[in-house]
């Protein structure tokens, strides 16, 4: 009941988003914007896009050395792809869970370091994506009147990184003071030790950036990942006929971020409010264009998922039902097995 009625509202949520999106779009204009896409152009768009995950499997995979020094890269890409496509399918970001839970099982790794490093990987997410909004600012051209627009951006890039910033620094500190948490937690009402437990676990997804030796690379795979991506963003808004510079597509990052976080199925309606939202506030494009561009380029995030998940779970002999079995394991997350045993 309770999937069923989120399923509900993000579909709700979507449509309302997506009105507000296409409400004032004249549909012979619209027709005519998506009828003069560069169909190449999109198509490189959504291989780069896609490509970016090269980026975050590797930078997984250093975070994973603590735990394993040398997980194989096929299954974690496979992880990555499979929990993008449970995102998109169903509601709740449950291919959050799905990505690291379903690489525990597969590759016998303790689910609760599995999950940290996907935790600590979203927090570097945060950090990448702002570093690359100001960096997009110092040259970006914005339209005049967006002064307002731009600075609310900024206030929160900033808030979000001080969060985000304070986030990583507690999962660290956590994972520094496990051993002591954990024989403290011994003797602690189940409640307590169940949530300790479960912290100490998440916390130990944060050991390798306690290594300045793996610092430097996850950082970098970081911003190579979220470069990748607003590279591919540029060349599929350009395919739509939107004339704006790499630089102009960095300081969008925030807000297409912001977008796809929103609980509907597959980013529907919230990805396209945000391209709407920036292109024509941030930089004076024509509304329908923007419409244009965001419906365009989401198809190029979404449909290579949608095309690539079913064509692994067949090679990877798996179904649907494997992967939210494989979510459900997070359940489990307080035990003792899935702080130092493997997962089964």
């Amino acid at each position: 009941m309770k999937t069923a009625l989120q399923g509900i509202g993000g579909l709700l949520l979507a449509a309302l988003l997506l009105y507000l999106v296409f409400r004032h779009i004249d549909r012979q204009d619209l027709s005519s914007a998506l009828a003069a896409v560069s169909w190449p152009m999109l198509a490189l768009a959504a291989a780069i896009n896609i490509g970016h995950n090269v980026f975050r499997v590797f930078r997984w995979r250093w975070l994973l050395q603590p735990i394993r020094p040398s997980v194989a890269v096929r299954p974690m890409f496979v992880s990555v792809i499979l929990g993008y496509l449970t995102t998109w399918i169903l509601p709740g970001r449950v291919g959050e869970l799905v990505r690291p839970a379903l690489l525990s099982a597969r590759e016998n790794l303790p689910l609760g370091p599995c999950l940290g490093t996907v935790v600590a990987d979203r927090l570097l997410d945060g950090v990448a994506i702002v570093v690359l909004f100001a960096a997009g600012s110092v040259t970006a051209r914005f339209a005049a009147g967006s002064a307002a627009l731009t600075g609310q951006i900024r206030f929160i890039a900033v808030a979000a990184l001080a969060v985000v910033l304070a986030g990583l620094a507690i999962l660290v500190a956590t994972s520094a003071a496990g051993e002591r948490l954990e024989r403290w937690l011994i003797r602690r009402w189940a409640p307590v030790r169940w949530v300790g437990r479960a912290a100490v676990g998440l916390s130990r997804g944060a050991d390798a950036l306690r290594s300045p030796r793996r610092l430097v690379p996850i950082l970098l795979h970081s911003l190579l990942a979220w470069t990748t991506i607003g590279l591919g963003t540029w060349i599929g808004v350009r395919a739509a006929g939107v004339d704006v510079s790499f630089a102009d597509m960095l300081v969008m990052l925030p807000l297409l971020a912001l977008g796809v976080s929103i609980p509907t199925p597959g980013g529907v309606g919230g990805y396209h409010a945000a391209m709407q939202l920036g292109l024509t506030r941030l930089f004076g494009v024509d509304p329908t264009t923007a419409a244009s561009a965001g419906l365009l380029m989401h198809v190029a995030i979404v449909v290579p998922i949608l095309v690539a998940g079913p064509v692994l779970l067949y090679t990877e002999r798996l179904s649907f039902a494997d992967l939210i079995a494989a979510g459900k394991q997070v359940r489990a997350l307080g035990d003792a097995a899935s702080l130092t045993g493997a997962a089964g």
